[in-house]
């Protein structure tokens, strides 16, 4: 890539041509992982962490001035780009060829009709040429897979109620928890206020036992804030508690057809992973928590 000979496309054939595979399934890298790697400081032995990048204690394997001049070329490439990329549905990596592991791209034609294609068609040999799918085809299969996630009413009303009981019991517990961790942090910090004190006070033999004590006490307090952030965080984290989204799973199907395109396609990647799409079927799997309602739905759950 240092070279300025290769397009990461191009970069992608070479690799394949010399048996540099992605992986078994998908021989050919991916364009963004290609990116990302071409892009990662780790390989000139550094480490990016919280937008800051740091020396590593490992060797590099990439010459630093060659790294530079990779970075250098793919920013001249993007920056040289101008145009204003149509952002489809379901394009752009969503969805995976079933055959071959590239991804499906979008074409609009007559500036009216979406059509989904692999992005290999012209590239790649396949058992079976792909089909052009137009974009209706693929939505209605988007809700089918959205509308397992419904439960019958029944189903639906007891486990809201038992959620809720759930949720009430959790919150009370969570509350005490917090507030017998804050009560123990004042009374530790005011241990501690004294030890250096009585520290600042006495003479030098005594002085240093008291900054022993006021150090235990210090990291004490450490600890008891850290325990608080954590239970703060996973309070934050988990905002949107089992309930919410089983309400949102409920009324997914019917709701998402009337949602715009961009939404339609950060619900699609929320619930779903591994989309693929074989011929002009869509398959894929779901994620949790989504996964275990999909999976109770020839089999309702048993709430007896």
């Amino acid at each position: 890539m240092a070279s300025g000979k290769y397009s990461i496309d191009t970069l992608r054939e070479e690799l394949f041509r010399r048996g540099m595979y992605f992986s078994t399934s998908t021989r050919r890298w991916t364009r963004s992982h290609l990116a990302k790697l071409l892009r990662h400081p780790f390989y000139i032995g550094k480490i990016p962490w919280h937008g800051q990048i740091y020396e590593g204690k490992h060797k590099p394997i990439v010459d630093e001035r060659i790294w530079q001049q990779v970075q250098k070329v793919l920013d001249s490439r993007n920056n040289a780009k101008h145009y204003k990329r149509r952002r489809f549905t379901y394009g752009h990596g969503l969805i995976k060829c079933a055959q071959c592991g590239y991804s499906i791209i979008a074409e609009l034609h007559k500036q009216r009709y979406t059509y989904y294609r692999c992005s290999q068609l012209q590239y790649l040999e396949h058992a079976v040429k792909p089909a052009w799918v137009r974009e209706p085809v693929i939505e209605s299969q988007v809700v089918a897979m959205l509308e397992k996630l419904t439960l019958p009413k029944e189903v639906y009303d007891w486990a809201m109620e038992y959620l809720d009981r759930a949720l009430v019991r959790d919150s009370s517990e969570t509350r005490k928890e917090l507030h017998k961790l804050k009560r123990k942090v004042s009374q530790t910090q005011a241990t501690l206020d004294a030890l250096l004190l009585k520290a600042a006070q006495a003479k030098d033999n005594l002085a240093e036992e008291f900054m022993r004590l006021a150090g235990q006490k210090q990291q004490e307090v450490i600890l008891l804030q850290r325990r608080i952030g954590q239970i703060e965080t996973w309070k934050h984290e988990n905002s949107l508690d089992p309930a919410k989204i089983l309400e949102l799973a409920q009324h997914l199907a019917g709701q998402y057809v009337k949602l715009p395109a961009p939404q339609k396609r950060q619900i699609a990647d929320s619930v779903f992973s591994n989309l693929q799409l074989d011929d002009v079927t869509l398959c894929g799997n779901y994620r949790l928590p989504f996964s275990i309602l999909a999976e109770n739905d020839n089999h309702p759950l048993n709430y007896a």
